[in-house]
């Protein structure tokens, strides 16, 4: 890639716009403009050279992931100078903004840090308790990329009770929607459809259609999983109208990848490689790492099912590269199954159980539930494959109990 620093500071000249008026902003975008003279990366030697793939698999497989660093100056250097020019409110709104922007971004650390800094920051300031409550919403979803479940309920309980106390219905909805994603990702989805259905019924609409999108989008997910695709696909649709007419486009392509994992529950794997191929396209552009990583895995698991064992590796090997980078950990035992799955078409069937065994020890660990049946199953066929039929026994009995609670025949 050229530049990936162009990117991000688009986003901050968008931001920067949106917060103070065009004279003042002027010649603090054109320093910003001076920052990105220098590339963030160069083209290194990769172990996939020799593949033979496409152009847009050796793009994809190829791509360079952004460096942190980088952001850090540019973001510190714009706190620091719109601290002095802009009302508290709006100063305070900002960094929420550079929070978020950086959770797009896979900078994890610094989202972070920039989100509690804020919380504390308004700890005893009734003033901004809506901001507060934002603040810790956004916690909560940086806590929840990462699988820390408790820390994650902590925060959308604080920010709950900041809402309760101001009564903001808009609020009180997208906590329930943080509480359906969180338990939608901990494979308790009975829970989080009830989550879901509380924070549409707190919503009007015409007042939040951001909100209003995102909870389509998640209960396209449920009803993904509990194989009701007609509905999956009717609420995919309403969601990305929603995003395109925000002009959200980081979101927008997060919807393509749900979309693609839909095609490949029904085994469309055409259908689902160009969905994959749109949301990677349009994350590319905006360096939504997150993204990336998904979408990435999605389409080793295609390769698997295809008997395409080199393309699925080098998938899997540029997903792990980026979960590693924002500590995405239930991706990380999803990239241990794929893997898995690779070795097995391959007969290399030791090196094949050590991966099932690290994804099903890390989906109990974060206790991701569908995923731990799923790499379940997976052991349990191999070890049926190498004659091992009584210690496969209980690896697919704990696969099919947990597909009975979703009726999920296959």
């Amino acid at each position: 890639m050229e530049n990936d620093n162009i990117n991000i500071v688009n986003d901050l000249k968008r931001l920067i716009n949106n917060y103070m008026p065009e004279e003042s902003s002027k010649d603090f975008i054109k320093a910003l403009e001076g920052d990105i003279s220098s590339p963030m990366g160069t083209d290194s030697p990769n172990a996939n050279d020799s593949l033979v793939i496409s152009e847009l698999d050796k793009s994809q497989v190829k791509y360079d992931l952004p460096k942190g660093t980088n952001y850090r100056l540019l973001i510190d250097k714009v706190i620091l100078h719109c601290e002095k020019l802009l009302a508290e409110d709006k100063f305070y709104k900002l960094l929420l903004d550079l929070s978020q922007l950086m959770l797009f971004a896979g900078e994890n650390a610094y989202s972070l840090e920039l989100a509690e800094d804020l919380f504390g920051k308004l700890n005893s300031n009734n003033e901004y308790s809506s901001i507060r409550a934002d603040a810790a919403l956004m916690i909560s979803k940086i806590y929840w990329a990462q699988a820390y479940w408790d820390d994650c309920s902590y925060y959308i309980s604080e920010a709950m009770k900041i809402f309760e106390s101001i009564s903001s219905k808009s609020g009180i909805a997208i906590c329930e929607n943080m509480l359906g994603t969180l338990y939608g990702e901990k494979g308790e989805f009975d829970k989080a459809q009830k989550h879901l259905e509380n924070a549409l019924a707190c919503l009007k609409e015409e007042d939040d259609i951001l909100s209003h999108a995102m909870i389509l989008t998640n209960l396209g997910i449920i009803n993904t999983i509990q194989g009701d695709y007609e509905k999956a696909i009717w609420n995919y649709k309403n969601s990305i109208e929603r995003f395109k007419t925000l002009n959200d486009t980081r979101r927008s392509s997060r919807v393509y990848h749900n979309i693609g994992m839909l095609y490949t529950r029904m085994e469309k794997y055409d259908a689902a490689l160009d969905e994959f191929n749109k949301c990677i396209t349009l994350s590319f552009e905006n360096n939504y790492l997150s993204n990336c990583a998904v979408a990435y895995i999605g389409k080793a698991f295609i390769y698997t099912k295809l008997k395409n064992s080199a393309l699925a590796d080098a998938y899997t090997d540029k997903a792990m590269e980026i979960a590693y980078k924002i500590n995405d950990t239930l991706s990380i035992a999803d990239i241990y199954k794929i893997k898995g799955m690779v070795q097995t078409d391959l007969e290399n069937f030791q090196l094949s159980e050590e991966l099932f065994e690290n994804s099903i020890r890390l989906n109990k660990d974060m206790e991701n539930k569908l995923n731990e049946a799923e790499s379940s199953n997976e052991m349990g066929r191999l070890l049926q494959k190498t004659e091992r039929d009584e210690e496969a026994k209980k690896y697919i009995t704990t696969a099919n109990n947990y597909f009975k609670v979703l009726k999920d025949e296959n």
